[in-house]
Order: structure tokens, then C-alpha cells, then sequence
């Protein structure tokens, strides 16, 4: 999932209390206005097609808001505190449903689509969207992550490409051995993170070697981001950076280009890329599964944006209508994805059917994918203490990467999440 980082994290610990979550049914429904208010990041050119989809099949019309990506989260609770938000539905990062819930933002849409859902969504995907027993988000994308490679620079070094299946999974120290020879053929950078340093792509690391996410408990609030695992993790992520094979410069917006434009031999990124990708002159390129610790488990991120319908919305039913449309009906699914995978079980065996056949250097991908998301797929955690573990695990790692020691860094990230997260337990 594409991640960002979030400042004023104090704001919504602050923020935080119980309030009363109404039922979608209700709601008053304004029956008169035939326009959806939708609110999410960007210009919503990549949901345009679903708009003009649901507009044909409904007679709705949806008028799109968007922020910056990384004003979000604090842009939707602002605008609540109006008492008036002026939105219908919202795209929401599943992660801050518990927060979302706490402030009585997000509408209960249990009774509306927890039994019609059942066999069309992924069951880890509802899982995603339900807090405290209650389905409070319609799942819209689903995420993985691949291993790409450059297929000229890998023959220039004479690296042999790696196979698409999982029983052809390498290890870290495997890819980063291939990436070095490639760099030693003339590849400027042998490897990168199409994320760099964020929560969402890192969580990997340390759940491979049995580290965990950075909270356990049963209300996911007692911290734990210093055990071995993580040391061990930090170091290899560190040593990368020290020893040139991935480069300390790039940001992760910059990673794809880098690939795109022939400069790095392996990159890890999600299937979103492929479109792109796709439409690079001369890039000859190709995917290979998700690396892994040695003695650790093969573990792939995912999950991605759902859909939300806003608590005090006088929309109700036009907002049911389009979430209904978005998640469950296959064809409105596919036309949602977009350049994602779908939280739609048919509608993402559709969207991935079509990757090789766009392309046949990827044929097997969708297979990959497929198991990936029913083997190796692992979740964020639902916490309350979720913005704060994001943001300042997500520093811990930037870090790292411009050469801080992990055994120091990972401790002090530690006291700092434990005194963050006290505001929260009170």
C-alpha cells in the first residue's frame, strides 16, 4: 500500500475518546440531492473510471475532494470536528479504523454488508475492517509486492534471472549477492525499496525473522520494537546503505525512475508499478517472488485503501449504493481496482488474469500473486497507537539507512513509542 508519513501525531492521541457509532440504516437519507460527496488524496483522476461507471449504473454523480497524500488522515478528523464534514463516503486507510472509531467518524456498516459479503471478499480483508465486532469499511484494493529486475543488466553480469515461482524464493543475501554482480557490470544501484523506509514495506524484515509488527498485547499497546529481531533486521537494513548496493540518495518517489531508466538492476515494489512499468521504452523487465530471511518465513505486505461512509452523511442510501458497487459487484470491483488488486475475490482473479497479457516477460505473476495473498500475506496491525507506530518507526528506519546504529536506534525508538503510547492506555 502507498504509505506516507504524518506529522501533529499528537493530534489525534489527543483527539481520541469514545463516541456513539450510528448505524447506516439510521441515517437520514437526503433523497433529493443526486450527487455523492467522495474525499480522499489527490485529483481522483485514478477513480474516475469507477465515478463514471457508478454514475451510468445509478444516475449518481460524485463529486471528488482531495488533499495531499500525506494530509489525509488529519484532513478527515478536521473536518469532523465541524459537526458537519461535508463528506459522504471517504477513502480509509484500514489501520486507523480503531482510531476512526474512537472519534465516531466512520458509519456501522455491519448490518448492511457483513452476510453479503461473505464468499466475495477476501475473509482477511472484512477481518481488516472490523473493529470491536463491528464492520465500520467496504474493502476496495488489495496490495502484494514483487521482486523486479532489470533482465539486461542481470545478462550483462551474467546473472541468470530468477524464476517466478515460490518455490524459487531467494533469500536476502542471495538477491543482494546477484544485485552486487550486476553493479559490478555496470548497473549504477543493485538494489532498492520502492518505499525506502516505511512501515508498510519494511514490516516484513522483522516479521520474517519472528520479530513481530512493533506491539503485541491484546489491545496491541505494549510495545516491543527492540527484541533481536528487530537488532538483526536494522543491521541488514543498515549494511545495504553502507556498502553501496542500495543507494542512501533516492526517496521512494524516485526509485521507480530509477528503475524505469535502466539504473537499477532489483527493485521491490507493488504490482501498481506494472502499468507503468509496461509503457518505459526500452525497459526490458521482469518480476520474481518477494525475498525472505534464511531460517525466517517468507511474509509479503498487503491490504490497501477501503471505503468508509462518513457518520453524520445525509447520503446514506446513495453512499451504501456506491460502497456496494465498489466492493461487491464484480464488474464495479474491476473498474475500482484501477492499477490495484481488488479486496474482490472474482474481480481480482480478473485483474491479475490481465498482467501477462500485457506483458508475457510476466506470465506467472498473477499465479504469484494469487498465493502470495492466500500464504505469505500479513497485515498491520490494528492498534490505537497505529499513526504513532508509523511515524516514528518509519523515522527509526530513515535513520538507519543515512547510518545511524540500530542498537541504539531501535531502543530509543522503544522509550519514545512507550511515552507516546501512556497518552493512549490513559
Amino acid at each position: 500500500m502507498m504509505s506516507y508519513r504524518l506529522g501533529r501525531r499528537g493530534f489525534l492521541t489527543g483527539m481520541l475518546g469514545v463516541s456513539s457509532l450510528p448505524l447506516v440504516g439510521s441515517l437520514p437519507a437526503r433523497a433529493q440531492d443526486k450527487t455523492l460527496r467522495v474525499f480522499g488524496y489527490g485529483d481522483g483522476a485514478g477513480l474516475k473510471g469507477l465515478f463514471d461507471a457508478f454514475e451510468k449504473v445509478s444516475g449518481v454523480k460524485v463529486a471528488y475532494e482531495g488533499v495531499p497524500f500525506a494530509d489525509l488522515q488529519n484532513t478527515i478528523v478536521q473536518r469532523f470536528r465541524t459537526g458537519n464534514s461535508g463528506i459522504d463516503v471517504f477513502l480509509v486507510d484500514p489501520t486507523y479504523i480503531p482510531t476512526f472509531s474512537k472519534l465516531g467518524i466512520l458509519a456501522d456498516l455491519t448490518s448492511a454488508f457483513v452476510e453479503k459479503s461473505k464468499g466475495i471478499l477476501f475473509p482477511s480483508d472484512v477481518q481488516g475492517a472490523t473493529y470491536n465486532g463491528k464492520m465500520l469499511s467496504m474493502p476496495m484494493w488489495e496490495s502484494s509486492q514483487l521482486l523486479y529486475f532489470n533482465k539486461k543488466l542481470l545478462a550483462k553480469a551474467g546473472v541468470e534471472a530468477p524464476g517466478i515461482s515460490p518455490d524459487a524464493r531467494m533469500t536476502w543475501d542471495q538477491v543482494l549477492e546477484l544485485a552486487k554482480k550486476a553493479q559490478a557490470a555496470g548497473a549504477e544501484i543493485g538494489f532498492g525499496f520502492e518505499q525506502v523506509d516505511r512501515y508498510y514495506q519494511l514490516q516484513v524484515l522483522t516479521e520474517s525473522l519472528g520479530g513481530g509488527p512493533g506491539v503485541k498485547g491484546d489491545d496491541l499497546l505494549t510495545v516491543d520494537v527492540a527484541n533481536e529481531a528487530w537488532l538483526q533486521a536494522g543491521r541488514w537494513y543498515g549494511s545495504i546503505f553502507a556498502d553501496g548496493v542500495a543507494s542512501r540518495g533516492p526517496t521512494g518517489q524516485e526509485m521507480p525512475d530509477l528503475f524505469k531508466a535502466g539504473r537499477l538492476a532489483f527493485l521491490v515494489g507493488g504490482p501498481w508499478l506494472i502499468a507503468d512499468f509496461n509503457k518505459a521504452e526500452g525497459l526490458d523487465y521482469a518480476a520474481a517472488p518477494h525475498p525472505y530471511f534464511a531460517g525466517g518465513n517468507a511474509v509479503t505486505p498487503s491490504e490497501s485503501f477501503h471505503l468508509g461512509v462518513a457518520a453524520d452523511t445525509t447520503n446514506a442510501d446513495q453512499a451504501l449504493e456506491f460502497l456496494n458497487y465498489a466492493g461487491l459487484d464484480k464488474d464495479g470491483a474491476v473498474v475500482a481496482a484501477g492499477t490495484n488488486l481488488s479486496a474482490n475475490i472474482e474481480a481480482n482473479a480478473e485483474v491479475l488474469s490481465r498482467i501477462p497479457q500485457q506483458n508475457p516477460n510476466l506470465k506467472g505473476v498473477d499465479t504469484l500473486m494469487s498465493y502470495e495473498l492466500a500464504k505469505t500475506a500479513i497485515r498491520r496491525p490494528r492498534t490505537l497507537g497505529y499513526l504513532q507506530l508509523e511515524e516514528l518507526v518509519t523515522r527509526a528506519w530513515s535513520d538507519i539507512r543515512n547510518g545511524s546504529d540500530a542498537a541504539q536506534t531501535f531502543p530509543q525508538l522503544q522509550s519514545e513509542l512507550e511515552r507516546s503510547f501512556k497518552r493512549i492506555k490513559a
